[in-house]
């Protein structure tokens, strides 16, 4: 006599979800490729699709211990996928958990697994299976820069020096630090498709933060387009720079008393100009945290640290004093800021108050950080 044998569909768990995603190729990645609004490649910052009423670059997607980690550093850090989607989906609500393993099951076809009872189809299209590469490298994209120049020699627009003079900071101070007005720049991102894109900047605003060369000799650039390319305020920021470019570190001294870490390179040359010879360095933005040897080696350098917050006041959850907190207890430093109701940070400061109202306001900001290092 013949059996016919049903094939026994499995429970749906989230350790069977995910046994089924990996008999089917799928990884990770593709679950970030589908699931979250913006994401391309790991490591880079974008919006968040938690907080649509932000347009701050508050999110980023890591690979740690070979687990998908999500953070939202304006809501939450350290989301697995399961969470986040909870979060996006189901705003937390009543069974959200079944209810994200079943839209998983629905979304990638997982057709081995029970449903939950009832459960409404997907009306999203069936995934690609792009299982694609995510490069173990310390620069995944390429990017080129030329200089706008004019007879041999670098060539600033007026439109460039009003820019710059109206937070405070000269074209001397700018080239003092490398920096350049950019007339063209090409991007080959190898964790995308490798095709080599030209954009022609021309005499808009645009210029050029040169840092060091990676081991593969090719150099690592922040390029900054404050009106975004050709309006496009998604190019306000292009860069391939990780976590090891501490922004200014080869323009401090040997040893020091105080170390201030500013939120970006604009805001140090601000300081720089009104109060020179302050050691002042950036990470490579506000949300990132460096290099663990390089902290030390800074720790070792100046017997005193203190860091100069963005005060995001108007924004929800105040994402600069979130990561502020994070970095002081990491770090185990204060933290100063702007006032709420003026500006977020000490460039916007100038530029709203003028000269003389910031070096009185920063004055008084020196004053503090004696009173809370020195006592």
């Amino acid at each position: 006599m013949n059996l016919n044998f049903k094939t026994l569909k499995k429970d749906l768990t989230k350790e069977n979800i995910e046994l089924e995603l990996r008999k089917n190729g799928y990884n990770e990645y593709d679950l970030a490729r589908y699931y979250i609004s913006g994401f391309k490649k790991f490591n880079d910052h974008m919006k968040s699709d938690l907080r649509p009423d932000d347009d701050n670059n508050s999110m980023i997607c890591r690979i740690q211990r070979n687990k998908l980690s999500i953070s939202d550093f304006g809501y939450r850090t350290g989301m697995d996928i399961y969470g986040y989607l909870m979060d996006k989906l189901y705003n937390n609500s009543k069974d959200s958990f079944r209810l994200v393993l079943d839209t998983i099951r629905q979304d990638f076809r997982l057709d081995n697994i029970l449903p939950l009872p009832k459960a409404k189809s997907s009306l999203r299209e069936a995934p690609i299976k792009y299982n694609e590469e995510v490069v173990n490298s310390d620069l995944p994209v390429k990017i080129e820069v030329k200089r706008r120049k004019f007879e041999g020699n670098i060539h600033w627009t007026y439109q460039d020096e009003d820019y710059w003079e109206s937070f405070g900071i000269s074209i001397k101070k700018l080239e003092e630090k490398g920096i350049a007005p950019l007339e063209t720049f090409w991007i080959t991102n190898y964790n995308k498709d490798g095709i080599r894109r030209e954009y022609n900047v021309g005499y808009d605003l645009g210029f050029v933060y040169p840092f060091y060369r990676n081991s593969k000799g090719n150099f690592m650039y922040k390029l900054y387009l404050p009106l975004g390319y050709k309006g496009n305020k998604d190019f306000k920021w292009i860069s391939n720079v990780n976590k090891k470019v501490v922004q200014n570190y080869q323009f401090l001294p040997k040893t020091g008393d105080l170390l201030i870490l500013q939120s970006s390179f604009k805001d140090i040359m601000v300081m720089e100009e009104l109060f020179p010879g302050l050691n002042i360095v950036s990470f490579n933005g506000e949300g990132i945290f460096c290099e663990d040897f390089v902290w030390e080696d800074l720790k070792n350098r100046f017997s005193k640290q203190v860091l100069f917050a963005n005060n995001d006041y108007t924004k929800k959850n105040n994402p600069g004093l979130t990561m502020a907190r994070k970095h002081c207890l990491k770090y185990n430093i204060p933290f100063v800021c702007t006032p709420d109701e003026t500006t977020s940070d000490i460039s916007d400061y100038y530029k709203k108050y003028g000269k003389e109202e910031t070096i009185k306001f920063l004055n008084q900001v020196f004053y503090n950080i004696n009173l809370i290092l020195y006592g």
